[in-house]
């Protein structure tokens, strides 16, 4: 082989290389595909509630039962992307829920005659919580130990109790802010209930210690159960990313599980969940960290194609000559 000819080959290889190169780093900061439906958690605790945003891919936790309301927003690789602290008082929270753009916080936890939940307007990373909207509700037949919220698929709420009659509690359809709201039981819960959750097809998914139960939407009879086979510390549950999986957390070192949800899905096709418009968000100014992830924009794109454009016609010249 002629040396001149030789060289064209070599230029032409380190030509393709620079080209794998460059678009190897323009899509380095792309963000990452979805992560499995597993993770593992990074906070100090066990978390008292879990929530799933399925619009932005976001998983929220309620960090701790009692002082301070304060929420961490995870993505849906676990890494945390920020914190929201309110100045409303927690006594004994148990549950965390999200509904059409807002969370709902349960502070139902302990014996007492009526409990707390506490509506967060457009919950945002690293942003603070002025004003948590109080809904007091009271039980109809005495003092009992709320172990789980829910919100149904028409935004109803609902509290689940423990101890010797664990119970189903509904709160009125349009519930007051100012005044208290009477209960009402509609139907027995699983004994041993430390979490619950409402899927997007509608069907309703309690867990246990150490067993899922799926519950239907209209009779609340079990229709489901599987094991979890994991122990856990945290006792926490929310629906995966994925619609078939749900989230427990949390384990041995902090792990999260991913189970399939037991029971029969639903033959119809549910009706579409509840939205509301949100309001523009604050641009939030954070320090660089190793969990920060960047969005692809449309100028990187064009940079990188035209790069490539030009290292491709380089090759061309070069094979030619």
């Amino acid at each position: 082989m002629k040396l001149k000819a030789r060289n064209r080959i070599v230029t032409a290889a380190l030509v393709l290389l620079l080209l794998l190169v460059v678009f190897g780093a323009l899509l380095s900061g792309a963000p990452p595909a979805r992560a499995a439906e597993a993770f593992t958690l990074t906070v100090r605790s066990a978390p008292v509630g879990m929530a799933t945003d399925h619009e932005r891919s976001r998983y929220w936790l309620l960090d701790k039962a009692s002082g301070r309301l304060s929420l961490t927003a995870l993505g849906a690789d676990g890494a945390v992307q920020g914190h929201m602290t309110s100045r409303d008082t927690l006594v004994n929270a148990t549950g965390l829920a999200y509904d059409a753009g807002e969370l709902y916080v349960g502070d139902v936890g302990g014996e007492r005659p009526e409990v707390t939940v506490y509506q967060v307007m457009e919950p945002w990373p690293a942003t603070d919580i002025l004003k948590a909207v109080p809904f007091v509700l009271t039980y109809p037949d005495g003092v009992h130990v709320g172990t789980a919220i829910l919100l149904d698929r028409d935004g109803r709420l609902y509290v689940v109790t423990g101890g010797d009659a664990p119970g189903i509690y509904a709160a009125p359809v349009a519930p007051s802010s100012s005044e208290p709201n009477v209960l009402e039981r509609v139907g027995d819960a699983p004994a041993g209930t430390t979490d619950a959750t409402v899927l997007r097809d509608g069907r309703w998914v309690v867990r246990t210690a150490t067993t899922l139960v799926t519950l239907d939407a209209t009779t609340h009879e079990p229709i489901g159960e599987v094991e979890i086979g994991v122990e856990e510390t945290g006792q926490v549950l929310a629906q995966g990313l994925a619609d078939d999986t749900v989230l427990t957390a949390m384990g041995p070192g902090g792990l999260v599980t991913s189970t399939e949800i037991p029971g029969p899905a639903p033959t119809a096709t549910p009706a579409p969940a509840r939205t509301r418009a949100a309001a523009p968000r604050p641009v939030v100014a954070e320090a660089e960290d190793d969990t920060a992830t960047f969005e692809q924009t449309g100028t990187t794109f064009a940079v990188g194609a035209a790069v490539a454009v030009a290292a491709l016609a380089g090759l061309v010249v070069l094979v030619r000559r």
